[in-house]
C-alpha cells in the first residue's frame, strides 16, 4: 500500500468474489433475507464496521488509514479538505496568506479539549514544534522542514513563517492540535491509547484490538454530534462484515464491501447504499530502471492496449471513473489531458518502433514478456488476470504473481518488480505528484526505502515544474500541474486505471450520513442516530 503525503495510506478496495465462491456468498445472502435474521436488540449508539485496526490514536503517529481517520474524530486539525480537495477551516476560524513566507490562522473563538482545558495558540504551537522535533520520532516530521517557526499572536492568533515559500503547507497544516502538555515524548503512550483533542468524539474505551468507543463531546463547535456513542468492530473478513449489516448488527461500512454484493445489500429494507465520487487512484506501476519499460515507446503500447471500461463497468460494477491522471476529475487541480486511450494499432506501430515486432503473427510466441506483481486480495488478483488477458492480445505476456501483501509492497518499495498495481487511498494535495514522480523521491538505501517514486522515473523538465508549484499561488499552481499532468501523459511512468467511487452502506438507525469522497469519518459528526423516540424504530 503506498503511503501519500496527506491521507498516508492506500488500501487495496474490497473485491467482487470469484465466481463460485461469489455463487455461495449469494445463497448466504438470500437464506439471510429471508428468514428475515435480524438481532432484535442492536447495540447501544452506533456501530461501524473496520477491515482492520487502526494502528495508533496519535495522529503524530498514525500511518494508516483507519488510524489516521478515527484520529480525526478525536483530535481535528486547524484545517481538513472538501471533497474538491480545497482546504477549509476546522478548529481555525480563519486563515490567510500574510506574506509568501507568512500564514496566518485564527482560531474559533471558546475553543475546549476533551478534558475541558481551553484550546489556545500556545497549544498550536506546541504542537508543530513538537512535530518538528526530532525527539518525538513522528515519521511525518520531514512534511515541516519548510516551517522556520511557529508565532503566537495572541490566545487565538497564531503564524507560521516559512523558510520559503511552500504552498502545500496548507495539508500538513490538517495536522491534530494537542493539549500542550500531551506534545512532548512523554505524552506519546498516551496519546496513542487514550487520546485527548478537540473533536466531535471524544474517546471511552479501547479494550482491545477488535473493540473501540467513542463518545460524543459536548463542547464541540459544531455543537454536540446526533449519535449517542460509536462503536467501532475490527471484522475482518467481508462475508461476517456484509451478514452483520443485514442482520441488523452493524450500522456502517465505508468502503468496505464488493461492488459483487451492493445489489443484494440495496435490496434489505434497513439498509441504503450511498455513493459519491472517490479520489483513489487505481494505477498500473511500471519498472522505468531498464531493459523494454524503459522505453517510452513499450510503456505508450502498454497503455494503448489496455481498456479500463469492461474493468470498470464490470469488475466494479460502474462504481468508478477511468481516469487519465492523479488527480480526479473533482479536483482543483485537474486538467484534461489525451492520455493514451484503447488503441491496438497504435500499440503494435510502438512496438515495432521500439524494436520488438510480432516474430510469428497474432496468437504465436510474444513480443515481449514480463512479471506483474499483485497482492493476494482477490479483487487485484482478479484485474491482474484481465489485464494480463489484454494484453496478451497485442502480444505481451504477463506472469501473474500474488504475493502475501507485506511481501509485495517491500517488493514494490524497493523495486522489485516490473509491473504491479496498487492504489492510493485518496488524493488530496496536488503536490503529491512531486512525491510520486520528482526524481528526488526515487526509493533507495539514503530515504530508507521510502520514496513514492517507485519506477524511478527521471525527467528534469518535469522536476522543475513540481518544485516551481510547490512556490506559487493558487492560479499559478493550477497552470504549473496542468504542465505536469501533460508531461506525465508524455513520460507514462504508471498507466493510470480508475478512480473508484466512495461507498457507504448504511442502516435505517442512521440518518443524514453522506460519504466523503475522500472516505473520511468526519461525516458521522453531522449524521443522527434514528431511535425510537426520535424518529421511530428502524
Amino acid at each position: 500500500m503506498d503511503v501519500p503525503p496527506d491521507i498516508h495510506l492506500v488500501t487495496d478496495a474490497m473485491p467482487p468474489l470469484p465466481s463460485r465462491a461469489t455463487r455461495v456468498f449469494f445463497i448466504a445472502l438470500a437464506l439471510v433475507l429471508d428468514s428475515g435474521c435480524r438481532d432484535p436488540a442492536p447495540p447501544a449508539g452506533i456501530t461501524v464496521l473496520l477491515e482492520a485496526p487502526p494502528d495508533s490514536l496519535d495522529d503524530r503517529f498514525a500511518l494508516t488509514a483507519h488510524g489516521q481517520r478515527l484520529a480525526q474524530l478525536v483530535s481535528p486539525g486547524l484545517l481538513t479538505f472538501d471533497d474538491a480537495s480545497r482546504p477549509v477551516p476546522q478548529l481555525a476560524e480563519s486563515f490567510r496568506e500574510v506574506s509568501p513566507t507568512v500564514m496566518e490562522f485564527v482560531l474559533r473563538p471558546g475553543l475546549t479539549f476533551h478534558d475541558g482545558s481551553a484550546l489556545t495558540a500556545e497549544d498550536v504551537k506546541a504542537t508543530f514544534d513538537a512535530l518538528r522535533d526530532p525527539k518525538l520520532g513522528s515519521p511525518k516530521r520531514e512534511r515541516y522542514e519548510p516551517v522556520e517557526r511557529v508565532e503566537v499572536v495572541d490566545a487565538r492568533t497564531v503564524r507560521f513563517h516559512l523558510k520559503r515559500p511552500y504552498a502545500p503547507l496548507l495539508a500538513e497544516l490538517s495536522a491534530a492540535i494537542l493539549p500542550a502538555e500531551r506534545v512532548g515524548p512523554g505524552g506519546i503512550e498516551a496519546q496513542g491509547t487514550h487520546p485527548v483533542g478537540a473533536g466531535p468524539f471524544r474517546f471511552e474505551s479501547w479494550p482491545d484490538e477488535e473493540h473501540l468507543t467513542l463518545v460524543p463531546f459536548e463542547g464541540w463547535h459544531g455543537g454536540k454530534p446526533a449519535v449517542s456513542r460509536l462503536t467501532f468492530r475490527v471484522v475482518r473478513d467481508e462475508t461476517t462484515r456484509v451478514l452483520e449489516l443485514l442482520k441488523g448488527r452493524a450500522d456502517l461500512v465505508v468502503n468496505g464491501v464488493s461492488p459483487a454484493v451492493l445489489p443484494a445489500l440495496r435490496k434489505s429494507p434497513h439498509l441504503r447504499v450511498v455513493t459519491k465520487p472517490g479520489t483513489g487512484f487505481t494505477y498500473l506501476g511500471i519498472n522505468l530502471r531498464e531493459g523494454p519499460l524503459a522505453d517510452v515507446r513499450v510503456r505508450q503500447a502498454l497503455c494503448h492496449l489496455i481498456d479500463v471500461r469492461p474493468l470498470v463497468d464490470h469488475k466494479l460494477h460502474g462504481l468508478a471513473e477511468p481516469a487519465s491522471s492523479m488527480l480526479p476529475r473533482e479536483h482543483w487541480a485537474f486538467t484534461e489531458t489525451p492520455g493514451c486511450g484503447y488503441a491496438p494499432e497504435e500499440a503494435a506501430r510502438l512496438l515495432d518502433a521500439a524494436g520488438y515486432p510480432d516474430p510469428d503473427g497474432p496468437g504465436g510466441q510474444p513480443r515481449l514478456s514480463f512479471t506483474f506483481k499483485t497482492s493476494t486480495d482477490r479483487f487485484r488478483r482478479a484485474v491482474a488476470l484481465v489485464l494480463k488477458e489484454q494484453l496478451a492480445k497485442g502480444g505481451i505476456a504477463v506472469e501473474v504473481r500474488a504475493l502475501e501483501f507485506g511481501t509485495f509492497f517491500e517488493d514494490v518499495r524497493r523495486g522489485r518488480f516490473e509491473l504491479f498495481t496498487l492504489k492510493w487511498a485518496a488524493v488530496m494535495e496536488p503536490d503529491l505528484l512531486r512525491g510520486a514522480f520528482h526524481s528526488a523521491n526515487i526509493p533507495g538505501p539514503e530515504n530508507h526505502w521510502g520514496g513514492f517514486n517507485r519506477g524511478a522515473l527521471k525527467d528534469p523538465k518535469l522536476d522543475r515544474v513540481l518544485d516551481a508549484a510547490t512556490q506559487a499561488s493558487r492560479e499559478e499552481r493550477k497552470t504549473l500541474y496542468a504542465e505536469a499532468q501533460r508531461e506525465l501523459d508524455a513520460d507514462m511512468p504508471v498507466i493510470p486505471l480508475w478512480h473508484e467511487a466512495s461507498v457507504a452502506v448504511v442502516s435505517s438507525r442512521l440518518a443524514d450520513f453522506e460519504p466523503s469522497a475522500h472516505g473520511l469519518l468526519l461525516p458521522l459528526a453531522k449524521a443522527r442516530e434514528v431511535t425510537p423516540e426520535r424518529g421511530g424504530t428502524p
